[in-house]
């Protein structure tokens, strides 16, 4: 039976109870090379926890008589050096940040913050009460609890290993919510700034010899300059590229042994990694070149929580989740919003949206203070786009100064963003989800045209004011094919029934929406559909928008320019057609749609059929 560890961090009851582990004790000896103070940033929920607790177990002296059990068999284990010298040779100390409470004043704050350090404390001592021996006094400070236990460190003859998970959880609720409490946590005197001078001073001789810390965002680093600045920061290092992820090699493993004892169908494995890979594929966490990178890393890593929310649905039901975007990933959602309420924001959800999916920066932004948060990600798009890097939401590139959307799974985010920033009004984007349902039913176009000329056509029209389109990803106004395309593939994406694709390149060309079914819902009366959407401009025209509007529907289809961006329409949905035919077999019923829209002012569009009606609810 396999067991996955969806949603477990404890290492230690991962390798005692068989669940699977993917073997990552080989950064070990990389972290050891790279220093002795380090920080480590990754997005949420991947799998920075787990690490944290593996590093524990290796260097905890008391798993010295434990380390055949649980480290044998794993890389750190392996070979004739055999584990490196300082493994089972330090007293731990954990803190984890995410449990201090953000909300109140100052006062509050720091008293959960010097409750978790005495809790932390309290604990240390009674898993090493056989080597250390110290009281806490009651009314101790978070830095004073610290100072008690390095006392009792260095009298018992091992030095001390600091594991930080989380430093900035706490820090960045309150920066988002409350600035004057932020300012007072970082003050020189501020309890937050002093306990991390406080670890910086026990790294000088008072037996604090190794410090690591993880977390998301160095929204807290540039503030912790003067407080804890003699650590590195090893985020973007190669070396460390695939430490928190999974390879593709590493899920293919995976779903064999599945396949194996659930005798899978034949073709199941390709199926699931071909979706794997369209929706969780291409994190890239360092901006080397890839020269530099192991030669098996491929396009980039996946998500580990994703990866294993998908490989234990499918161990248990022999088929991939219903929904491909893990509901504990809504926070990204949250955030984004937030953050794109801001002009700054605003303008690069548009940008990769309706572009790409990817934007130019001059430089990934390494260090956010308080001011940046407060002035320059409500103004400055690079900053913006450089603290989405950090949540996960843009990735970096094998080009410099170049981020793009990783998958589906957040493009899907960046999506229902869209689509609120263009229907702010309540119920409208319920309204948009029903009319997209009924298209999927009964593939009649004409209402979801119809919502889309009553409801998004006059923002549209409103922001063109008849400027010359805009390239891809370029920044400026003007509304070009890609902003229609955008809004269309936000209302239709709908990951229970399809893999959407922008743009799939077919016969030498670009696809500009694609809808396959997925693998697993394909039956007869399942329909891939394609569309090909034309803008035809009031200049090319030479016709007002009140003239537009009040024409009717068969004089519009007869004015030249019009006919002519349908005919090209429908040649490129016959060729795509048959492209995808080749590609993904013949006996599979397709449904090719074109749209034109006339001037921003109306939306014509036609459908060309093949096969039966379409009906994939």
């Amino acid at each position: 039976m396999i067991r996955f560890p969806y949603g477990i961090a404890d290492f230690r009851r991962i390798r005692r109870e068989g669940m699977v582990y993917v073997d990552r004790t080989a950064y070990i000896q990389s972290l050891e090379d790279l220093g002795s103070l380090l920080v480590f940033l990754r997005p949420r929920r991947f799998g920075k926890s787990l690490w944290v607790q593996t590093l524990a177990t290796y260097y905890d002296l008391r798993y010295a008589d434990d380390f055949d059990e649980i480290f044998g068999g794993l890389s750190v284990a392996r070979g004739n050096e055999g584990p490196t010298p300082l493994a089972n040779r330090y007293f731990v100390l954990q803190w984890n940040f995410s449990l201090i409470k953000p909300r109140g004043g100052v006062d509050e704050i720091a008293e959960s913050l010097r409750r978790h350090v005495r809790n932390q404390a309290e604990l240390f001592l009674l898993d090493y009460s056989g080597h250390v021996q110290a009281e806490i006094r009651e009314d101790d400070g978070a830095s004073e609890i610290l100072a008690t236990l390095l006392g009792a460190v260095r009298q018992a003859g091992h030095p001390l290993y600091l594991l930080i998970d989380e430093y900035d959880n706490f820090v960045n609720e309150v920066m988002v919510k409350d600035v004057e409490t932020y300012k007072a946590l970082f003050e020189a005197d501020g309890p937050y700034k002093e306990l991390m001078k406080a670890v910086k001073n026990a790294t000088e001789g008072l037996g604090l010899e190794r410090v690591f810390v993880t977390g998301v965002s160095p929204v807290a680093l540039n503030d912790l300059t003067s407080g804890f600045n003699n650590a590195t920061d090893v985020s973007l290092r190669p070396e460390l590229a695939a430490l928190c992820g999974f390879q593709e090699w590493e899920i293919r493993d995976l779903l064999e042994r599945i396949e194996q004892e659930k005798d899978l169908p034949a073709g199941a494995v390709e199926d699931a990694l071909d979706t794997m890979r369209t929706w969780y594929n291409g994190y890239r966490f360092t901006n080397f070149p890839t020269r530099h990178l192991p030669a098996d890393l491929g396009e980039g890593v996946y998500n580990p929580i994703n990866v294993l929310y998908f490989l234990e649905h499918l161990y248990n039901y022999q088929e991939p989740p219903e929904t491909l975007q893990d509901e504990n990933l809504r926070t990204d959602q949250a955030k984004l919003a937030f953050l794109a309420k801001t002009g700054a924001g605003a303008r690069v959800v548009e940008q990769l949206t309706e572009g790409t999916g990817e934007v130019e920066v001059p430089r990934l932004v390494s260090r956010f203070s308080l001011d940046d948060l407060t002035a320059r990600l409500t103004e400055e798009p690079d900053a913006f786009a450089s603290f989405l890097y950090y949540m996960g939401l843009l990735t970096l590139t094998d080009v410099r100064g170049r981020l793009r959307i990783p998958n589906l799974v957040v493009r899907k985010i960046f999506l229902d963003r869209l689509l609120a920033l263009f229907l702010p009004e309540k119920g409208d984007g319920s309204l948009a989800r029903r009319v997209a349902m009924r298209f999927f039913q009964d593939g009649v176009l004409s209402p979801l045209l119809a919502f889309f000329e009553e409801k998004l056509l006059p923002i549209l029209s409103n922001r063109d004011r008849g400027a010359s389109p805009r390239k891809p990803g370029q920044g400026g106004s003007g509304v070009n094919e890609m902003v229609l395309k955008a809004l269309f593939l936000a209302i239709l994406f709908d990951d229970q029934r399809f893999v959407l694709h922008s743009e799939m390149e077919l016969e030498k060309g670009y696809a500009d929406l694609c809808l396959l079914v997925r693998p697993e819902s394909r039956c007869p009366n399942a329909f891939d559909i394609l569309f090909e959407l034309k803008l035809v401009r009031r200049k090319t025209l030479g016709k007002k928008g009140q003239e537009l509007r009040s024409m009717d529907e068969a004089t519009l289809r007869e004015l030249p320019a019009v006919k002519k961006a349908f005919a090209e329409a429908r040649e490129q949905v016959e060729r795509y057609r048959d492209a995808l035919a080749r590609k993904h077999g013949a006996d599979v019923p397709r449904r090719g749609y074109t749209v034109v829209a006339v001037g921003l002012e109306r939306l014509l569009g036609e459908e060309m059929t093949s096969g039966p009606a379409p009906s994939v609810g």
